[in-house]
């Protein structure tokens, strides 16, 4: 598994956190998302992770595989749970409104650290590629979104290009809707979370799906306090890289190799959490979230084994506004 998996979802809350906001009213309050010139917020987050993997054969596994499977097994099990923490910083700046009405912003997220522990061991970590930005502009009027330039590793540089103007666009225009339906203390609505997972892979595919259903608990002092439960699934196809040596293979034996079909690793994630949530109803800032998941991963093997794993993840951030207070105008 790699480090990258359980970035999207943290991704995907930071975006939402980032964008997401309040309009006060007596005793209700509608969803309004709209960035306002001027705007300069900050979410620090937190991810605790701890994850316990075994592995089993499957049913058509030769007994051969199964001895394989069982000394696999039994290493695993002697291994002990694997934890896991993470850090990363994500900012959202808005510039002033352009002659046509389009807001410029800007988005950058920089992680912070990873640290990994095995069987109660700590274990060197390589720095991971997380740290990615990009420079957009929208206009409030239709809730257009253009990404203008992507900053970052290549891998999420290409994931930003290929998806980001498709996918926040559609989130802006889903919270353009929620934008006029007020919610009163106990209502609820959902929220989607749908995003196709690019594979750098030829013949891969994979896509994640959810919801994350958010309940006005209650509103006080100008904040809005929310009763979060999220459901998640991850469904991913991914053919099994071809070794080395095959590339000095003879030419029939990679004629032969050629016309055969890869191997499949498929791999599916399903998860569940609750939470709260804070929001500022003043300047749309997310004070603070908590949400706390339960996941499951299957992975089937191309070599009749099958890996499962269960993870409890804690998910946190932390909101601050950085926009400089506006002086108040002296008296004529």
């Amino acid at each position: 598994m790699t480090l990258a998996l359980p970035l999207r979802p943290l991704f995907a809350g930071a975006l939402l956190a980032l964008n997401l906001g309040a309009i006060a009213a007596p005793t209700s309050i509608v969803f309004d998302t709209t960035p306002r010139a001027g705007q300069h917020q900050r979410q620090l987050m937190d991810m605790q992770a701890v994850m316990k993997m075994r592995v089993e054969p499957g049913e058509a596994a030769t007994e051969e595989e199964r001895a394989k499977i069982a000394q696999a097994a039994e290493r695993m099990s002697q291994m002990g749970p694997m934890k896991m923490s993470m850090q990363m910083q994500q900012t959202l700046k808005v510039g002033q409104a352009d002659a046509d009405g389009w807001l410029p912003m800007t988005v950058a997220t920089v992680g912070q650290g990873v640290k990994l522990e095995v069987g109660g061991k700590a274990v060197p970590v390589p720095a991971p590629k997380t740290d990615v930005g990009f420079v957009a502009r929208f206009n409030p009027r239709d809730f257009a979104f253009e990404i203008r330039e992507v900053q970052g590793s290549p891998e999420l540089s290409e994931m930003m290009r290929q998806q980001g103007n498709t996918t926040v666009a559609q989130a802006l225009q889903l919270f353009k809707t929620l934008k006029e339906r007020p919610l009163k203390v106990g209502d609820s609505v959902d929220v989607p979370l749908k995003m196709n997972l690019p594979v750098p892979m030829p013949g891969a595919a994979g896509g994640m799906d959810g919801v994350v259903h958010y309940t006005l608990a209650r509103l006080e002092r100008g904040v809005a306090y929310f009763d979060l439960a999220m459901d998640l699934k991850l469904d991913i196809n991914t053919p099994i890289p071809t070794p080395p040596g095959a590339a000095s293979a003879p030419q029939g034996e990679a004629a032969s190799a050629t016309a055969t079909p890869p191997k499949m690793l498929h791999m599916v994630i399903n998860g569940g959490g609750k939470g709260h949530s804070a929001l500022r109803l003043a300047d749309r800032l997310a004070l603070n979230s908590k949400l706390d998941m339960d996941m499951q991963m299957t992975v089937d093997m191309p070599d009749n084994g099958r890996m499962l794993m269960d993870m409890s993840m804690v998910m946190q951030s932390k909101g601050e506004s950085l926009a400089k207070p506006v002086a108040a105008k002296k008296a004529p």
